[in-house]
Parts: C-alpha cells; structure tokens; sequence
C-alpha cells in the first residue's frame, strides 16, 4: 500500500502534535493531572489553545492521543497473521492477540518516561482509570471485529478481546514501573494457560 507523500505541513502537524503531547507529559509529572489545565499546557507547547484543540478534544484525551493508531496495527496484526480461519479455538484466538500486542507494542508513541507519567496518573486518579477503562473496551470491540474477519465466530472473539483486555488490565494494576509491564502481562498469560489445563484435566 502507498503511502501519502510526507509534505511539509504534515511534518509541521506532527511536530506540533508532539510539543503538545510532551509538554501536558512534563506538566502532569510536576503538578498532577488536576492541577494541569488545557491553557497551561498550550503555553508550555508555546502553541493556543485554539491549535490545542484541533488536535486533542481535551487534556485526557493527549494521554490516550495514539490508542487509536495502536489498535490499528494490532487488527492489521490478526488479519496479516490469521493466514487460516481461527475456527471457535479460544486459546488461539488470545495467542492471536498476544502475539499482535508484542509485535505493537515496540512501535507504541509514548516513551518510557512517558508510561511512567501515565501509570502513576492511572494510580492517583478514579476519573482517569474510567477513561482508561473506556478505551479499553473500545479496543475489545475493535480486535473482537478483526478476528471475525479472521473466521472467528463472533462469540469466541468477543471473549478472547475481553480475556486479552483482562489480562492487560491486571498487568497494569500490578505494575510499579512501565518496565514491569511486559513480565507481569506474560504471568496472566500463563495463568490462563494454566486454567485452560485444569479444565481439560
């Protein structure tokens, strides 16, 4: 597939996008999410708030600015991979979405120092975690939607997306540092592995 040439003013965009982006990041670090506002973040970009909002719909949504782009590279993922039809096996079709996230997971936008910010700010605040929570299951839907596409019948795939979503979300609990994500995401893994044997024994 051909890409669109890389034009000046979508580099111009993408270097905007991201001085904001770094700059809620910086200001969250030092002050919190609630003491941070859509003005202050705008001068510390040195960009309006008009320019603010052609970008992001409010000061949340720069935390969750690249979920979207994430997700497209996972579906993208399932339906490259998924050369033959999953059929209704459960465990495949989570493997499917683990492999998609590990392969994703590299090319994601925020650094390190970054998911530190967002994990701390996941941690103090309950308005945050429903945001996350939100976007979350919108991801579900959407990676559900892909393994239909890969012949998963659509009860297994909405499972597995929501048994992958799980498995994320306990890793993000249990994690005290963005490092310890992977780890801890690969043992609920492993324990699903291990429920599945208990069952067929």
């Amino acid at each position: 597939m051909q890409h669109p040439p890389d034009t000046l003013h979508a580099r111009k965009r993408r270097k905007a996008r991201a001085m904001i982006v770094s700059a809620a990041f910086q200001l969250f670090a030092e002050h919190g999410f609630d003491n941070v506002t859509v003005a202050s973040i705008a001068e510390r970009a040195e960009v309006g708030r008009t320019t603010f909002f052609r970008y992001f719909g409010d000061k949340q949504q720069v935390l969750f600015a690249d979920d979207d782009a994430e997700v497209d590279r996972m579906c993208a993922y399932v339906r490259e991979k998924a050369t033959q039809p999953i059929g209704d096996d459960l465990h495949t079709a989570v493997g499917l979405l683990r492999e998609a996230n590990a392969a994703t997971r590299p090319h994601a936008a925020l650094s390190p120092a970054h998911s530190a910010v967002l994990v701390r700010l996941l941690a103090e605040s309950t308005e945050l975690r429903s945001r996350y929570l939100l976007t979350q299951h919108q991801r579900a839907v959407r990676l559900a939607g892909a393994l239909v596409e890969a012949g998963t019948p659509e009860n297994v795939a909405v499972l597995a997306a929501h048994t992958a979503m799980a498995c994320e979300l306990t890793a993000m609990r249990l994690s005290e540092t963005p490092e310890a994500f992977g780890p801890r995401l690969d043992e609920a893994h492993l324990l699903l592995r291990d429920i599945g044997r208990q069952a067929a024994s």
